[in-house]
Protein backbone atom coordinates (compact mmCIF):
# COMPACT_ATOMS: atom_id res chain seq x y z
CA UNK A 1 0.00 0.00 0.00
CA UNK A 2 1.32 3.45 -0.86
CA UNK A 3 1.72 6.39 1.49
CA UNK A 4 -1.35 6.89 3.64
CA UNK A 5 -2.90 10.32 3.14
CA UNK A 6 -4.74 12.51 5.59
CA UNK A 7 -8.47 12.83 4.94
CA UNK A 8 -8.27 16.44 3.75
CA UNK A 9 -5.41 15.60 1.39
CA UNK A 10 -7.33 12.70 -0.11
CA UNK A 11 -10.53 14.71 -0.56
CA UNK A 12 -8.58 17.50 -2.26
CA UNK A 13 -6.99 15.03 -4.68
CA UNK A 14 -10.41 13.68 -5.63
CA UNK A 15 -11.56 17.17 -6.57
CA UNK A 16 -8.34 18.03 -8.41
CA UNK A 17 -8.34 14.88 -10.53
CA UNK A 18 -12.06 15.00 -11.34
CA UNK A 19 -13.04 16.18 -14.83
CA UNK A 20 -16.39 18.01 -15.00
CA UNK A 21 -18.92 16.56 -17.40
CA UNK A 22 -19.11 18.60 -20.63
CA UNK A 23 -22.54 17.40 -21.77
CA UNK A 24 -25.53 19.72 -21.37
CA UNK A 25 -29.18 18.69 -21.59
CA UNK A 26 -32.28 20.82 -21.94
CA UNK A 27 -35.20 19.65 -19.82
CA UNK A 28 -38.67 20.96 -19.15
CA UNK A 29 -39.04 23.02 -15.98
CA UNK A 30 -41.25 20.26 -14.55
CA UNK A 31 -38.32 17.82 -14.91
CA UNK A 32 -35.60 20.10 -13.55
CA UNK A 33 -36.01 19.35 -9.83
CA UNK A 34 -32.81 17.86 -8.41
CA UNK A 35 -30.73 18.60 -11.51
CA UNK A 36 -27.67 20.91 -11.65
CA UNK A 37 -27.66 24.08 -13.74
CA UNK A 38 -25.33 24.03 -16.74
CA UNK A 39 -25.43 27.82 -17.22
CA UNK A 40 -25.83 30.84 -14.99
CA UNK A 41 -29.24 32.46 -14.95
CA UNK A 42 -29.66 36.25 -14.84
CA UNK A 43 -32.66 38.53 -14.76
CA UNK A 44 -33.32 40.12 -18.13
CA UNK A 45 -35.52 42.82 -16.56
CA UNK A 46 -35.53 44.78 -13.31
CA UNK A 47 -37.66 43.39 -10.49
CA UNK A 48 -40.23 44.58 -9.73
CA UNK A 49 -40.78 45.51 -13.36
CA UNK A 50 -42.85 48.53 -12.23
CA UNK A 51 -43.47 50.40 -9.00
CA UNK A 52 -45.67 48.10 -6.88
CA UNK A 53 -47.71 48.60 -3.75
CA UNK A 54 -46.44 46.83 -0.64
CA UNK A 55 -49.76 47.22 1.20
CA UNK A 56 -53.52 47.29 0.83
CA UNK A 57 -54.57 50.92 1.10
CA UNK A 58 -54.47 54.08 -1.03
CA UNK A 59 -52.00 55.35 -3.61
CA UNK A 60 -51.79 59.15 -3.41
CA UNK A 61 -50.18 61.95 -5.40
CA UNK A 62 -48.43 64.45 -3.13
CA UNK A 63 -45.69 65.85 -5.38
CA UNK A 64 -43.10 64.32 -3.04
CA UNK A 65 -44.10 66.12 0.15
CA UNK A 66 -45.70 63.20 1.98
CA UNK A 67 -48.90 63.40 4.04
CA UNK A 68 -49.85 64.84 7.40
CA UNK A 69 -52.47 63.32 9.65
CA UNK A 70 -55.95 64.75 9.02
CA UNK A 71 -55.56 65.37 5.27
CA UNK A 72 -58.38 64.26 2.99
CA UNK A 73 -58.09 62.95 -0.57
CA UNK A 74 -60.85 62.38 -3.13
CA UNK A 75 -60.87 58.85 -4.62
CA UNK A 76 -60.62 58.58 -8.41
CA UNK A 77 -60.81 54.78 -8.82
CA UNK A 78 -58.92 51.62 -7.93
CA UNK A 79 -55.70 49.81 -8.81
CA UNK A 80 -55.98 46.04 -8.41
CA UNK A 81 -53.29 43.39 -8.86
CA UNK A 82 -54.68 42.27 -12.20
CA UNK A 83 -56.34 45.52 -13.21
CA UNK A 84 -54.13 48.64 -13.10
CA UNK A 85 -55.58 52.14 -12.83
CA UNK A 86 -55.97 53.66 -16.28
CA UNK A 87 -54.63 57.19 -16.13
CA UNK A 88 -52.40 59.52 -14.14
CA UNK A 89 -53.20 60.94 -10.72
CA UNK A 90 -53.21 64.70 -10.24
CA UNK A 91 -51.64 66.11 -7.08
CA UNK A 92 -54.10 65.72 -4.21
CA UNK A 93 -55.91 62.69 -5.71
CA UNK A 94 -55.94 59.05 -4.55
CA UNK A 95 -57.02 55.59 -5.66
CA UNK A 96 -57.74 52.44 -3.72
CA UNK A 97 -54.85 49.97 -4.23
CA UNK A 98 -54.16 46.36 -3.31
CA UNK A 99 -50.88 44.66 -2.41
CA UNK A 100 -48.82 43.92 -5.53
CA UNK A 101 -50.78 46.25 -7.78
CA UNK A 102 -49.00 48.69 -10.09
CA UNK A 103 -48.69 52.14 -8.52
CA UNK A 104 -50.42 54.61 -10.88
CA UNK A 105 -48.45 57.30 -12.65
CA UNK A 106 -48.29 60.43 -10.51
CA UNK A 107 -48.66 58.57 -7.18
CA UNK A 108 -45.68 58.80 -4.84
CA UNK A 109 -46.91 57.25 -1.58
CA UNK A 110 -49.16 54.43 -0.41
CA UNK A 111 -51.11 54.82 2.82
CA UNK A 112 -52.06 51.63 4.66
CA UNK A 113 -55.76 51.12 5.06
CA UNK A 114 -55.12 50.82 8.82
CA UNK A 115 -53.90 54.44 8.80
CA UNK A 116 -57.01 55.78 7.07
CA UNK A 117 -60.75 56.15 7.41
CA UNK A 118 -61.21 52.94 5.39
CA UNK A 119 -62.40 51.91 1.96
CA UNK A 120 -65.97 53.18 2.27
CA UNK A 121 -66.99 56.46 0.65
CA UNK A 122 -65.57 58.70 -2.08
CA UNK A 123 -63.12 60.56 0.17
CA UNK A 124 -60.39 59.06 2.37
CA UNK A 125 -58.98 60.72 5.49
CA UNK A 126 -55.40 59.92 6.52
CA UNK A 127 -54.99 59.36 10.27
CA UNK A 128 -51.18 59.37 10.55
CA UNK A 129 -48.17 61.18 9.09
CA UNK A 130 -46.82 59.26 6.08
CA UNK A 131 -43.44 60.07 4.49
CA UNK A 132 -43.08 60.23 0.70
CA UNK A 133 -42.37 56.87 -0.99
CA UNK A 134 -43.74 54.89 1.94
CA UNK A 135 -45.10 51.38 1.18
CA UNK A 136 -43.94 51.43 -2.46
CA UNK A 137 -41.61 48.79 -3.92
CA UNK A 138 -39.82 50.83 -6.61
CA UNK A 139 -39.05 49.31 -9.99
CA UNK A 140 -35.72 47.47 -9.84
CA UNK A 141 -35.37 47.87 -6.08
CA UNK A 142 -35.00 44.11 -5.54
CA UNK A 143 -33.14 42.97 -8.66
CA UNK A 144 -31.51 45.10 -11.33
CA UNK A 145 -31.61 43.99 -14.95
CA UNK A 146 -28.67 41.69 -15.69
CA UNK A 147 -28.22 40.52 -12.09
CA UNK A 148 -26.99 36.93 -11.83
CA UNK A 149 -29.46 35.01 -9.70
CA UNK A 150 -28.40 31.38 -10.13
CA UNK A 151 -24.85 30.19 -10.73
CA UNK A 152 -23.71 27.27 -12.86
CA UNK A 153 -23.54 24.07 -10.84
CA UNK A 154 -26.32 25.06 -8.48
CA UNK A 155 -28.74 22.29 -7.63
CA UNK A 156 -32.33 23.02 -8.49
CA UNK A 157 -34.63 22.86 -5.47
CA UNK A 158 -38.14 24.28 -5.02
CA UNK A 159 -36.89 27.86 -4.57
CA UNK A 160 -34.89 27.63 -7.79
CA UNK A 161 -37.92 26.23 -9.63
CA UNK A 162 -39.93 29.24 -8.49
CA UNK A 163 -37.23 31.70 -9.56
CA UNK A 164 -36.88 30.05 -12.97
CA UNK A 165 -40.64 30.23 -13.44
CA UNK A 166 -40.69 33.94 -12.53
CA UNK A 167 -37.99 34.53 -15.13
CA UNK A 168 -39.94 32.65 -17.81
CA UNK A 169 -37.71 29.59 -18.17
CA UNK A 170 -40.06 26.88 -19.40
CA UNK A 171 -36.95 24.86 -20.27
CA UNK A 172 -33.69 24.65 -18.33
CA UNK A 173 -30.13 23.80 -19.38
CA UNK A 174 -28.73 21.23 -16.94
CA UNK A 175 -25.61 19.09 -16.70
CA UNK A 176 -26.00 15.47 -17.72
CA UNK A 177 -26.59 13.25 -14.72
CA UNK A 178 -23.44 11.36 -13.69
CA UNK A 179 -23.52 7.64 -14.48
CA UNK A 180 -22.25 5.57 -11.57
CA UNK A 181 -21.52 1.83 -11.69
CA UNK A 182 -21.50 -0.02 -8.36
CA UNK A 183 -19.85 -3.43 -8.00
CA UNK A 184 -19.93 -5.54 -4.86
CA UNK A 185 -17.13 -8.11 -4.56
CA UNK A 186 -16.38 -11.13 -2.44
CA UNK A 187 -17.21 -14.84 -2.25
CA UNK A 188 -18.98 -14.20 1.05
CA UNK A 189 -21.53 -11.79 -0.45
CA UNK A 190 -24.92 -13.08 -1.64
CA UNK A 191 -28.01 -11.40 -3.06
CA UNK A 192 -30.48 -9.63 -0.83
CA UNK A 193 -33.14 -12.21 -1.69
CA UNK A 194 -31.07 -15.15 -0.45
CA UNK A 195 -30.74 -16.68 2.99
CA UNK A 196 -27.03 -16.34 3.83
CA UNK A 197 -25.07 -19.22 5.30
CA UNK A 198 -23.18 -18.55 8.55
CA UNK A 199 -20.08 -17.50 6.56
CA UNK A 200 -22.01 -15.23 4.19
CA UNK A 201 -23.63 -11.77 4.25
CA UNK A 202 -26.33 -10.19 2.11
CA UNK A 203 -25.31 -7.48 -0.32
CA UNK A 204 -26.60 -4.40 1.51
CA UNK A 205 -23.81 -2.04 0.47
CA UNK A 206 -24.62 -1.76 -3.24
CA UNK A 207 -28.25 -0.99 -2.41
CA UNK A 208 -27.29 1.71 0.10
CA UNK A 209 -24.75 3.31 -2.25
CA UNK A 210 -27.17 3.22 -5.19
CA UNK A 211 -29.63 5.15 -3.02
CA UNK A 212 -26.91 7.66 -2.17
CA UNK A 213 -26.15 8.14 -5.88
CA UNK A 214 -29.83 8.90 -6.51
CA UNK A 215 -29.85 11.39 -3.64
CA UNK A 216 -26.85 13.10 -5.23
CA UNK A 217 -28.62 13.41 -8.60
CA UNK A 218 -26.75 10.60 -10.35
CA UNK A 219 -27.87 7.48 -12.21
CA UNK A 220 -26.75 4.29 -10.41
CA UNK A 221 -26.19 0.94 -12.11
CA UNK A 222 -25.74 -2.03 -9.80
CA UNK A 223 -23.44 -4.51 -11.55
CA UNK A 224 -24.14 -7.37 -9.16
CA UNK A 225 -21.60 -9.34 -7.14
CA UNK A 226 -18.19 -10.34 -8.45
CA UNK A 227 -16.55 -13.40 -6.94
CA UNK A 228 -12.92 -13.40 -5.82
CA UNK A 229 -11.76 -14.87 -9.12
CA UNK A 230 -9.66 -13.00 -11.65
CA UNK A 231 -11.73 -13.77 -14.75
CA UNK A 232 -15.23 -12.82 -13.49
CA UNK A 233 -13.82 -9.86 -11.54
CA UNK A 234 -11.97 -8.52 -14.59
CA UNK A 235 -15.10 -8.74 -16.74
CA UNK A 236 -17.25 -6.99 -14.14
CA UNK A 237 -14.69 -4.20 -13.70
CA UNK A 238 -14.39 -3.79 -17.46
CA UNK A 239 -18.16 -3.32 -17.73
CA UNK A 240 -18.06 -0.79 -14.93
CA UNK A 241 -15.37 1.26 -16.64
CA UNK A 242 -17.29 1.45 -19.90
CA UNK A 243 -19.76 4.32 -20.33
CA UNK A 244 -19.69 5.33 -16.66
CA UNK A 245 -18.31 8.47 -15.08
CA UNK A 246 -17.60 6.77 -11.76
CA UNK A 247 -17.04 3.14 -10.86
CA UNK A 248 -17.48 2.32 -7.18
CA UNK A 249 -16.19 -1.04 -6.00
CA UNK A 250 -17.02 -2.48 -2.61
CA UNK A 251 -14.49 -4.74 -0.91
CA UNK A 252 -11.29 -6.31 -2.16
CA UNK A 253 -9.02 -3.27 -1.71
CA UNK A 254 -7.13 -4.16 1.47
CA UNK A 255 -4.06 -6.38 1.95
CA UNK A 256 -5.78 -9.77 1.97
CA UNK A 257 -4.49 -12.51 -0.33
CA UNK A 258 -7.79 -12.48 -2.25
CA UNK A 259 -8.12 -8.69 -2.45
CA UNK A 260 -7.67 -8.48 -6.21
CA UNK A 261 -9.52 -5.30 -7.11
CA UNK A 262 -6.75 -2.71 -7.26
CA UNK A 263 -4.32 -4.94 -9.17
CA UNK A 264 -7.00 -5.81 -11.73
CA UNK A 265 -7.92 -2.15 -12.09
CA UNK A 266 -4.28 -1.35 -12.87
CA UNK A 267 -4.27 -4.02 -15.58
CA UNK A 268 -7.37 -2.37 -17.07
CA UNK A 269 -5.61 1.00 -17.36
CA UNK A 270 -6.69 2.69 -14.14
CA UNK A 271 -3.95 4.94 -12.78
CA UNK A 272 -3.74 5.00 -9.00
CA UNK A 273 -4.01 8.43 -7.36
CA UNK A 274 -3.97 7.15 -3.78
CA UNK A 275 -4.53 3.92 -1.89
CA UNK A 276 -4.86 4.39 1.83
CA UNK A 277 -6.34 7.14 4.00
CA UNK A 278 -5.69 7.83 7.67
CA UNK A 279 -9.36 7.32 8.46
CA UNK A 280 -11.31 5.09 10.82
CA UNK A 281 -13.29 3.47 9.29
CA UNK A 282 -12.01 3.50 5.71
CA UNK A 283 -8.21 3.13 5.77
CA UNK A 284 -7.93 0.96 2.57
CA UNK A 285 -9.85 3.44 0.35
CA UNK A 286 -8.56 3.53 -3.23
CA UNK A 287 -8.96 6.28 -5.83
CA UNK A 288 -7.83 6.14 -9.44
CA UNK A 289 -8.64 7.44 -12.91
CA UNK A 290 -8.72 5.76 -16.29
CA UNK A 291 -8.16 8.59 -18.71
CA UNK A 292 -9.72 7.07 -21.86
CA UNK A 293 -11.29 3.84 -22.99
CA UNK A 294 -8.77 1.19 -24.16
CA UNK A 295 -10.34 1.25 -27.63
CA UNK A 296 -9.43 4.93 -27.96
CA UNK A 297 -11.46 8.01 -27.23
CA UNK A 298 -14.07 8.07 -24.50
CA UNK A 299 -14.29 10.17 -21.39
CA UNK A 300 -12.38 9.58 -18.17
CA UNK A 301 -13.79 7.12 -15.68
CA UNK A 302 -13.07 7.82 -12.03
CA UNK A 303 -12.77 4.83 -9.71
CA UNK A 304 -13.32 4.64 -5.97
CA UNK A 305 -12.48 1.38 -4.27
CA UNK A 306 -14.27 1.29 -0.93
CA UNK A 307 -13.87 -1.14 1.99
CA UNK A 308 -16.48 -3.85 2.30
CA UNK A 309 -17.79 -3.31 5.83
CA UNK A 310 -21.12 -1.40 5.76
CA UNK A 311 -20.03 1.52 7.94
CA UNK A 312 -16.76 1.84 6.01
CA UNK A 313 -18.44 1.73 2.59
CA UNK A 314 -21.05 4.35 3.44
CA UNK A 315 -18.64 6.61 5.31
CA UNK A 316 -16.05 6.67 2.53
CA UNK A 317 -18.76 7.22 -0.09
CA UNK A 318 -19.99 10.31 1.76
CA UNK A 319 -16.48 11.65 2.29
CA UNK A 320 -15.07 11.00 -1.18
CA UNK A 321 -17.77 10.07 -3.71
CA UNK A 322 -20.07 12.98 -2.85
CA UNK A 323 -17.36 15.65 -3.49
CA UNK A 324 -16.48 13.79 -6.70
CA UNK A 325 -20.09 13.82 -7.91
CA UNK A 326 -20.31 17.52 -7.06
CA UNK A 327 -17.18 18.18 -9.10
CA UNK A 328 -18.57 16.25 -12.08
CA UNK A 329 -21.59 18.55 -12.31
CA UNK A 330 -19.69 21.75 -11.48
CA UNK A 331 -21.25 22.18 -8.06
CA UNK A 332 -19.35 23.97 -5.27
CA UNK A 333 -17.22 21.86 -2.98
CA UNK A 334 -19.22 20.70 0.06
CA UNK A 335 -18.29 22.57 3.21
CA UNK A 336 -18.08 20.72 6.51
CA UNK A 337 -19.99 22.33 9.37
CA UNK A 338 -17.78 23.20 12.33
CA UNK A 339 -19.51 22.34 15.61
CA UNK A 340 -18.68 21.46 19.18
CA UNK A 341 -18.89 17.79 20.20
CA UNK A 342 -21.19 16.52 22.91
CA UNK A 343 -21.71 13.18 24.57
CA UNK A 344 -19.14 10.55 25.47
CA UNK A 345 -15.82 11.34 23.73
CA UNK A 346 -14.28 8.55 21.64
CA UNK A 347 -10.93 7.03 22.42
CA UNK A 348 -8.00 8.76 20.78
CA UNK A 349 -6.75 7.22 17.53
CA UNK A 350 -3.82 8.04 15.25
CA UNK A 351 -6.29 8.18 12.36
CA UNK A 352 -9.11 10.66 11.90
CA UNK A 353 -12.37 9.15 13.09
CA UNK A 354 -15.70 9.52 11.30
CA UNK A 355 -18.29 8.85 13.98
CA UNK A 356 -22.04 8.78 13.29
CA UNK A 357 -23.92 11.50 15.13
CA UNK A 358 -26.64 14.12 15.03
CA UNK A 359 -26.63 17.89 15.15
CA UNK A 360 -28.55 19.26 18.14
CA UNK A 361 -28.86 22.62 19.88
CA UNK A 362 -28.01 22.43 23.56
CA UNK A 363 -29.63 24.35 26.41
CA UNK A 364 -27.29 27.31 25.81
CA UNK A 365 -28.30 27.53 22.15
CA UNK A 366 -24.96 26.10 20.94
CA UNK A 367 -24.99 23.75 17.94
CA UNK A 368 -23.31 20.51 18.91
CA UNK A 369 -22.61 17.13 17.36
CA UNK A 370 -23.90 14.37 19.60
CA UNK A 371 -21.69 11.44 18.61
CA UNK A 372 -22.78 7.83 18.91
CA UNK A 373 -20.76 5.25 20.78
CA UNK A 374 -18.13 3.63 18.60
CA UNK A 375 -19.32 0.43 16.99
CA UNK A 376 -17.54 -2.07 14.73
CA UNK A 377 -17.40 -1.06 11.06
CA UNK A 378 -19.09 -4.34 10.19
CA UNK A 379 -22.21 -3.35 12.13
CA UNK A 380 -24.83 -2.66 9.42
CA UNK A 381 -27.05 -0.71 11.80
CA UNK A 382 -24.61 1.81 13.27
CA UNK A 383 -25.45 4.56 10.76
CA UNK A 384 -29.07 4.57 11.91
CA UNK A 385 -27.95 6.53 14.98
CA UNK A 386 -27.03 9.68 13.09
CA UNK A 387 -27.65 11.99 10.16
CA UNK A 388 -23.96 12.55 9.50
CA UNK A 389 -20.45 12.07 10.84
CA UNK A 390 -18.37 13.97 13.32
CA UNK A 391 -14.82 14.13 11.99
CA UNK A 392 -12.41 13.92 14.91
CA UNK A 393 -8.83 14.63 13.85
CA UNK A 394 -6.21 12.03 14.67
CA UNK A 395 -4.00 14.53 16.50
CA UNK A 396 -6.84 15.86 18.64
CA UNK A 397 -7.80 14.91 22.18
CA UNK A 398 -11.38 13.65 21.62
CA UNK A 399 -12.44 14.93 25.02
CA UNK A 400 -11.14 18.47 24.52
CA UNK A 401 -13.58 21.32 24.00
CA UNK A 402 -13.42 22.83 20.55
CA UNK A 403 -14.89 22.49 17.10
CA UNK A 404 -14.92 19.38 14.93
CA UNK A 405 -16.03 18.93 11.34
CA UNK A 406 -19.45 17.49 10.69
CA UNK A 407 -20.35 15.89 7.35
CA UNK A 408 -23.97 15.06 6.60
CA UNK A 409 -24.94 11.80 5.01
CA UNK A 410 -25.08 11.99 1.20
CA UNK A 411 -27.81 14.23 -0.18
CA UNK A 412 -25.93 16.23 -2.79
CA UNK A 413 -27.98 19.26 -1.74
CA UNK A 414 -25.34 21.74 -2.59
CA UNK A 415 -26.28 25.26 -3.63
Amino acid sequence: MTQILQVDEARALVRIRCRPLPEVETVALADALGRFLAVEVASTTPWPTTDRSAMDGFAMATCGRGIRAGEEFPLRGAALAGHPFDGELAVGDAVRIMTGAVVPAGADVVVRVEDSSGFEGDVVTVNADVPPGDNIRPMGSEVAAGTRLLERGRRIHAAEIGALAVLGHAEVAVVRRPRVAILATGDEVVGVDREPAPHQVRDSNSWALAAKVLECGGIPTRLGIAADEEGPLREALRRGLEEHDLLVTIGGVSKGTHDLVHTTLAELGVGRVFHGVALKPGKPTFFGVREVAPTGGGAACHVLGLPGNPASACTTFDLFAVPLLHALVGAPEPVDVQVRPAGVPPRRNWRAQAIPGRLEVDADGVLRAVLAELRPSGDPFGLLEGDGYGLVAGDRDPGAEGSIGFVRYATGGSR
